[in-house]
């Protein structure tokens, strides 16, 4: 086997057992110490094996690939080939395409998001009503919980009045009654885009899982948004609706219990993006209330 880096000898064992001796392996992990991703050549052609750092993360993209991901459509999204418990391991077909980045053509940009908006509303229409429910509510009660833990961990990186506003919003989501519920992607933003020049995909449902859709729109609407607003509105015509009011207030509620993860999490392990994005976030909602 010619190779760039090698598989885990039991990894390797069962990815061949699945797709045939491997003439290359390539690391694909991602910048951060729990990423273990490569993509594998070999008479079945490319694929992406990837271990997840968790049994609750494989479980969830492996349910994923179950409930949500036929619906997006043909090379929309990787193909599960096989998954190992055990290992906590996926084999996934490679999908067309690269990440979106700011170079692209502004056209081609907006282009993509409308494709963006429409795979992720067949993604959240896959599972809906009265079974979800309870999920969308229990993601509200944990959000509201965790809120005092990370504004503790944030620390000086929020002063008191930061810190009240915060509160005020993020206290204000169970006011906001029965919200949109369905399966959501749980990250999704640009790097989970893919995008060959034509055709966009969908990537990476680690975190996938029923709750409140709004919640989907939370990373885009702190990161990309405020400099793009024509990206929110590409997106949004190929999701089909829009916001609903109560669904905006969710949306800065959310964000605010964003903010005060990112500001927790993003000086700790020593992570400018997400703390930058915390930061504006912050001051977004100090100056306006709202996204």
């Amino acid at each position: 086997m010619r190779e760039s880096t090698r598989l885990p000898s039991s990894l390797a064992t069962w990815v061949e057992s699945v797709l045939g001796p491997l003439n290359c392996v390539r690391d694909a992990s991602h910048a951060r110490d729990n990423s273990q991703v490569w993509r594998v050549t070999g008479p079945a052609g490319d694929h992406y094996v990837k271990v997840a750092p968790k049994p609750i993360l494989y479980t969830r993209e492996t349910c994923a690939y179950r409930v949500a991901i036929p619906h997006l459509g043909h090379a929309n999204a990787p193909v599960l080939r096989d998954s190992s418990a055990e290992l906590l391991a996926l084999i996934l077909t490679a999908v067309d395409g690269e990440p979106l980045k700011e170079e692209e053509a502004p056209a081609r940009r907006r282009v993509s998001h409308r494709q963006a908006g429409q795979l992720l509303r067949r993604f959240h229409d896959a599972t809906t009503g009265p079974l979800v429910q309870p999920e969308a509510t229990r993601v509200v009660e944990n959000t509201v919980a965790g809120l005092d833990k990370h504004l503790a961990e944030a620390g000086d990186h929020l002063s008191s009045a930061e810190a009240d506003t915060l509160r005020r919003l993020v206290s204000a989501l169970p006011g906001c009654g029965p919200l949109p519920a369905g399966w959501r992607h749980g990250d999704f933003w640009e790097r989970n885009l893919l995008w060959n020049g034509r055709r966009c995909a969908l990537i990476d449902f680690e975190r996938s899982e029923p709750g409140p859709l709004v919640t989907d729109f939370v990373k885009l609407a702190t990161s990309l948004w405020p400099d793009h607003p024509e990206l929110r509105t590409a997106l949004f015509e190929g999701y089909g609706r829009p916001l609903s009011e109560t669904e905006e207030r969710a949306l800065t509620a959310f964000a605010a219990a964003d903010a005060a993860s990112a500001l927790a999490y993003g000086p700790r392990d020593g992570d400018p993006l997400v703390t930058a994005r915390g930061r504006r976030t912050v001051e977004c909602l100090m100056q306006e209330g709202r996204l």
